[in-house]
């Protein structure tokens, strides 16, 4: 699975903290940290949840779906930080 510098940093902000993200956050979030580089964050969730990365959290106080690192993002993440 190839994963793109955007999609790995993005990962990692959302594994800094275990909250379900939306879009809308993620975006405030990097915007806040100055991050470059994410103008799409809609298409690297998409890309992250289609390879196994993140996802998605549905519940029925929320109207619009929200995102959390799947188990294989945690693993994934931790493979790439003892390289």
């Amino acid at each position: 699975m190839t994963v793109i510098k955007a999609e790995l940093r993005l990962l990692r902000v959302m594994a800094e903290k275990d909250i379900d993200w939306t879009w809308m956050i993620l975006d405030r979030t990097l915007a806040v940290r100055g991050t470059p580089g994410f103008s799409n964050i809609a298409n690297i969730v998409t890309n992250l949840v289609n390879n196994g990365m993140v996802d998605i959290v549905y519940s029925e106080e929320n109207a619009k779906p929200r995102y959390r690192v799947s188990v294989q993002g945690h693993q994934f993440l931790s493979k790439k930080e003892a390289e």
